[in-house]
């Protein structure tokens, strides 16, 4: 891994970059790379232990939101473009990176972690009785305020990094990705359902 301080007669820091894999210029960010797995593993935990449906029945935001997603993680690993490198321009820009994306990579965990609770699900729990969650009942009322935030904070994330390191396609992606996201999530808070697997047969549904 490569790091490198440029610095101009004009200011401190002109430029910072870091890669991974270097091949002629830094393309892949390790640390951005870092930050959609943090962003992934909660989603992951979740996908095992939950069966989420979802009930937005417009297509097209749907669509939206999954290209808003996918593209927003590849630009936020890989750049692209003349630019051909990760770099902030400024320390001031580098210093809002590190504890802005920390601070809202620490609020998304500290989410997903309240959520689960309320949800009532435990990564060690033994099998037991799937539970059941419709909207207007206590727990999804009790967890709209929590899906809210989950909804946010990663679209705060791509768009911090996309705005510190000026990169426009990743900026691009973000904005797509928060308008889906948000719809999609507001549409699935009005009547939501959240069935924790457990691998036993269900009959309420």
């Amino acid at each position: 891994m490569t790091y490198n301080m440029i610095c101009g007669a004009d200011g401190p820091a002109a430029a910072w970059t870091a890669a991974g894999i270097k091949i002629g210029w830094n393309w892949i960010n390790i640390f951005q790379l870092i930050i959609v797995l943090l962003l992934l593993a909660p989603n992951i935990v979740y996908a095992l232990k939950c069966r989420d449906v979802n009930l937005c029945e417009n297509r097209f935001m749907n669509v939206v939101e999954q290209i808003g997603r996918y593209g927003s993680m590849f630009f936020m690993i890989v750049c692209l473009g003349e630019r051909g490198e990760f770099g902030f321009f400024s320390g001031l820009d580098f210093l809002i990176y590190r504890i802005g994306a920390g601070v809202l990579i620490t609020a998304y965990w500290i989410s997903w972690i309240c959520y689960f609770r309320v949800l009532g699900v435990s990564l060690f729990a033994k099998r037991g009785a799937v539970a059941v969650f419709v909207a207007g009942q206590k727990q999804v009322r009790r967890g709209a305020a929590l899906k809210w935030a989950l909804a946010a904070l990663p679209c705060g994330v791509f768009l911090l990094c996309a705005v510190t390191l000026r990169y426009m396609p990743l900026f691009i992606f973000a904005v797509i990705f928060a308008v889906g996201h948000i719809f999609v999530t507001g549409q699935n808070m009005m009547k939501s359902i959240h069935i924790q697997d457990t691998g036993e047969e269900n009959d309420v549904l």
